[in-house]
């Protein structure tokens, strides 16, 4: 059996974290045993010839990484990091950003649900669109600690808390939310429509204007409805990476809402610097990617069991459905 180099995760969050935090994640060399006291909702295990790196994908939602230190090389072997642990911030991006050269840090971080990120950033995700932050600079000195804190931790499980404990923190200072309009639902509804909705049928839906819909939803989301509904499509059409050559992207275009297949084209280069027949045609691991393709459940599976289940010849995707 090839021998796995690293291994990404997703961990569900504790139930007072639920409604703001999607999941949790980890990007570490491959631990011992699992952390079974919390759920873990997907993992890939990571081979010496496995990709691990794609650019970073257009997206309209918030999230937190942590660097801890270490970084795992083309060679699949973990090297010292120079710059050392340290946390940033990522908003909503509007456009693709550089692949990380073959080259991943370890990490831990969270995804948080489209607008419920501010009562941990204590910022409007507007201020954020299109910038990485140090933590420091939006937390202060507990920006500063908490990423040692982190790396200093013996375990992955323990990292994930001490995480959640510092949200929970943040969560507490912060203020509650004036905004009448429900930003959230509208964002989920967008998500679950896979972006084939219009900001007129949003604005009607909520009973504002469209002026007032695009303010309030920058304010709370980070990009305006309307792009946020081409990064939700965007998103849809990553299902069919790794489909292979045999795809009617025709069909496709039309099936995702796309005028033609030209403009599906020209939004995939724009959100992901790739063709959708590079996507569909070579390996790439994003989490975004395992995010759209629907796979059976794993949870209960035993470590033989989830050897049998992998998808490629070097690594595993186990979503537990939720």
């Amino acid at each position: 059996m090839p021998r796995a180099v690293a291994c990404y995760r997703e961990f569900a969050p504790c139930e007072a974290l639920r409604k703001h935090v999607r999941v949790f994640f980890s990007f570490t060399p491959p631990p011992e045993k699992n952390p079974r006291r919390r759920p873990i909702t997907r993992e890939v295990l990571f081979g010496e010839d496995d990709s691990f790196c794609s650019p970073l994908f257009a997206d309209g939602q918030v999230s937190i990484g942590f660097s801890l230190g270490r970084t795992c090389h083309v060679d699949g072997l973990w090297h010292p990091n120079p710059p050392g642990p340290h946390g940033e911030v990522i908003g909503a991006m509007s456009t693709v950003g550089p692949a990380p050269l073959g080259e991943l840090p370890e990490m831990v971080g969270v995804y948080f649900h489209p607008a419920q990120a501010s009562p941990f950033t204590h910022v409007p995700a507007c201020e954020l669109t299109d910038r990485i932050v140090a933590l420091e600079d939006l937390w202060g000195a507990a920006g500063s600690e908490l990423p040692a804190e982190l790396s200093d931790a013996n375990t992955e499980a323990a990292r994930i808390d001490r995480l959640e404990s510092a949200l929970l923190g943040r969560f507490a200072e912060g203020r509650g939310s004036t905004v009448v309009l429900d930003v959230p639902g509208l964002a989920v509804w967008v998500l679950r429509r896979r972006g084939l909705l219009t900001v007129e049928c949003l604005a009607d839906a909520a009973g504002v204007s469209r002026q007032h819909l695009t303010r309030v939803f920058r304010e709370g989301v980070g990009v305006t409805p309307k792009l946020y509904c081409r990064l939700a499509r965007f998103q849809a059409g990553l299902a069919y990476a790794g489909c292979g050559k045999n795809v009617d992207w025709a069909q496709a275009a039309v099936e995702m809402g796309y005028a033609d297949q030209s403009h599906m084209i020209a939004e995939f280069r724009e959100f992901s610097s790739l063709t959708p027949r590079t996507l569909a045609t070579q390996r790439w691991f994003h989490p975004f990617i395992e995010r759209a393709r629907p796979e059976p459940s794993c949870a209960g599976l035993s470590d033989p069991q989830l050897q049998a289940r992998k998808t490629y010849p070097q690594r595993y995707v186990c979503p537990v459905q939720q």
